[in-house]
């Protein structure tokens, strides 16, 4: 009785492992089914620059790991990646029983010499180039599809695919395709969002009046220096990264040489727009020349008054990757006026030129 006892728990332990297998089996197969899913529909999108010379194709070659796949696996992603290409390309895919790749031990021998070789995954006529153009010409291929099948920890599964010139050997397209790509963290930024800028431009004093006798404008030969210092953040808007758009604030000080009617102190809003227009120099990761373009707001501070509105064009040289400087102008786009109350009757207004110029160093972060 208790051998019988024993003989049937074995039985049922054997029979638990066998359940578990299968559902295992059936596991990795519908993991496998759904992985397959997404890499040919992520391979659809990227057919589209297939060579239109390769008309008629077959896979030669399929390169993997055995501790990882079996010949089901094979067979199965085979069959999707020949699928895909035949229902959405204008190429035919065939399968020649000569190119089917194999498992097994090859002896290949002549009048005096025996071979034996391994040539899993790979066909014999891989294996002679004779044989191998003998194939393409008796099937009129123009393409030879190579496949290595990879299983990763973090992209899941991952097919790579090579098509190859039967006469050349050459490889004419190549395409990698995971399951889950692992998107790569962008570094082009680095050096590029935050910006520091400070610096000095030279603006005309034009003329000077009294609201007592406005119609009495009082020349000036002097000129201002504008010492100035923002702050600002921009964000690239194409992949590449040569453009941005942002904003910034900061201050503005005019300091006169002669008259100091002229001086004031401005808090400026703005907005920026930068384009390079050179090619991305790799010693450091940025573009070495970019256009620059600010229009912003200046309001007076202290005792004068007025809201200058202004767009200042520049020229960008990008140093390093996180410094460099910026030759610009300054153009008013309204009147170019502050009042001063001497009192509450009297108040001055000084006029600055329309156009003045200068130079900013800035740091990017």
């Amino acid at each position: 009785m208790r051998i019988l006892f024993g003989i049937f728990l074995i039985m049922i332990v054997f029979w638990q492992s066998a359940l578990g297998q299968q559902r295992n089996r059936n596991m990795n197969r519908q993991a496998d089914t759904y992985m397959m899913n997404k890499i040919t529909n992520q391979l659809i999108n990227e057919l589209s620059d297939l060579p239109l010379n390769i008309r008629r194709a077959a896979i030669y070659k399929i390169n993997y790991d055995e501790s990882e796949f079996n010949n089901e696996n094979i067979a199965f992603i085979k069959g999707e990646i020949e699928a895909t290409f035949r229902e959405n390309t204008a190429m035919s895919v065939i399968s020649p029983p000569e190119l089917d790749p194999t498992d097994k031990l090859k002896i290949i021998g002549s009048d005096s010499t025996l071979q034996l070789m391994n040539i899993k995954g790979r066909s014999l006529a891989d294996m002679s180039p004779e044989l191998m153009e003998g194939v393409s010409n008796k099937y009129s291929l123009s393409g030879l599809m190579e496949l290595t099948v990879q299983r990763e920890m973090a992209e899941g599964l991952v097919v790579q695919i090579r098509i190859i010139s039967p006469q050349t050997r050459e490889i004419v397209w190549a395409q990698s395709v995971a399951a889950f790509p692992v998107e790569e963290k962008e570094t082009d930024d680095i050096g590029k969002r935050i910006v520091f800028r400070f610096g000095a431009s030279l603006m005309q004093n034009d003329f000077s009046t009294v609201s007592t006798a406005p119609s009495t404008q009082v020349g000036s030969n002097s000129t201002s220096l504008n010492y100035n210092f923002n702050v600002g953040y921009r964000q690239p808007f194409n992949d590449r990264n040569s453009g941005y758009l942002g904003f910034y604030t900061g201050f503005n000080l005019f300091r006169a040489n002669e008259d100091a009617g002229f001086e004031a102190n401005f808090w400026e809003i703005g907005l920026s727009f930068d384009q390079a227009v050179t090619d991305k120099s790799e010693s450091i990761n940025d573009y070495r020349i970019m256009l620059g373009l600010d229009a912003s707001v200046w309001l007076a501070q202290g005792n004068r008054n007025g809201n200058l509105i202004m767009m200042n064009p520049g020229i960008m040289f990008n140093l390093s990757k996180n410094i460099g400087f910026e030759l610009y102008a300054h153009y008013f786009l309204t009147e170019q006026s502050v009042t001063e109350e001497v009192s509450t009757t009297v108040t001055n207004t000084y006029t600055y030129g329309q156009l003045g110029y200068g130079v900013k160093a800035y740091v990017q972060f």
